[in-house]
């Protein structure tokens, strides 16, 4: 199978999405009522058709549909600008994607800059059972939903470049496309970060405004047409180790559940995680091929080391947010250390 044909399969999926369950609406609508039928409204901010994000939802929606008999059945709602706050109003049911920015503490859980960061699976371990996720349950209390990891972008992530760049003196003022910490790692290197909506990167970057973007691994950087505007590598990244998705549950629906609805909601998200992560590792190298060494920046090593230098004081900075977040941060980075030594940047 050749890329072409990679995202027209995988885009397929994705618009079969409202066709197995409902067709989306550009607003979310109200839950069915009908008594042996659940239709659980989903909020997420790609737009229908992509490949990545809007297949994993699809998948995951056909999984719990599957696993629960036919009771419940995920209506998704593209392109929300922001789902979460969706859930937490009680306009939607659940939220599939990142929220890095919704609270600080929530970047532990999605993936953090330079060497702070962990493996997928080493994050899966830290959340089921090295006390993470009770202590993401009671951060993400405070936004009124449940979460549950469902998916990641894969272990590598790829920061892409319209054009060659010679000295890190060049990247002061230049327009980078950043996500969560990374922002004030890319500050902190002179860059002007900014987060632009999906639909929107690719021609922002043809249009020259924009230098680089870091999205995640190959899947998503292809699907929004990132190597077609952006030839060159920067032979390193922000978060190197990717970005975890979620299932925000609404916390009043999730309370609602018997232990048998929340396990099968826990079985369905855990299952996707995995699921995407295959998927990522299996289509890598033929959607996004080593750039050569004169596509690649020559400076990767140098900016890779300032990278982690600046994520250092970065994540420790938002670790002394508030109570909670100082929580978060010591149950992290203990595990870390119990898991792999305290010195390992290789987790």
């Amino acid at each position: 199978m050749d890329r072409r044909e990679f995202l027209k399969s995988t885009g397929a999926a994705a618009a079969a999405a409202t066709a197995a369950s409902a067709t989306a609406q550009p607003t979310l609508a109200a839950p069915a009522v009908a008594a042996d039928l659940h239709e659980l409204r989903l909020a997420m901010p790609w737009a229908e058709g992509y490949a990545g994000p809007a297949d994993w939802a699809h998948r995951l929606g056909q999984s719990i549909m599957q696993l629960s008999g036919g009771r419940y059945r995920i209506v998704p709602t593209f392109a929300v600008a922001d789902g979460l706050s969706a859930v937490s109003a009680g306009d939607a049911d659940l939220y599939f994607g990142d929220a890095p920015d919704a609270q600080r503490g929530l970047a532990f859980f999605s993936g953090l800059p330079g060497d702070r960061g962990m493996s997928p699976q080493h994050l899966q371990t830290w959340v089921s059972v090295g006390g993470g996720q009770a202590l993401w349950d009671d951060l993400a209390g405070e936004l009124g939903v449940k979460p549950l990891l469902a998916a990641h972008t894969g272990r590598h992530s790829y920061l892409l470049a319209t054009e060659r760049v010679e000295s890190m003196a060049a990247l002061a003022g230049r327009t980078a496309h950043l996500q969560g910490l990374a922002r004030d790692v890319g500050r902190g290197l002179g860059l002007e970060p900014v987060t632009l909506e999906p639909g929107e990167l690719a021609g922002a970057m043809q249009r020259g405004d924009v230098l680089a973007a870091e999205c995640g691994g190959a899947i998503i950087s292809y699907a929004l047409g990132l190597p077609g505007v952006a030839s060159h590598s920067a032979g390193t990244s922000f978060n190197r180790h990717g970005t975890a998705f979620f299932l925000g549950v609404r916390r009043a629906l999730w309370d609602n559940f018997g232990p048998a609805e929340q396990a099968m909601f826990a079985a369905a998200t855990a299952g996707e995680y995995q699921q995407s992560l295959a998927e990522e590792d299996a289509h890598r190298r033929m959607l996004l091929p080593d750039a050569s060494a004169e596509r690649t920046w020559p400076i990767a090593a140098e900016l890779a080391h300032a990278i982690r230098r600046v994520a250092d004081a970065v994540v420790a900075h938002a670790a002394g947010t508030d109570a909670r977040t100082r929580r978060i941060s010591d149950s992290y980075t203990a595990f870390r250390h119990a898991a792999f030594g305290p010195d390992d940047a290789t987790v």
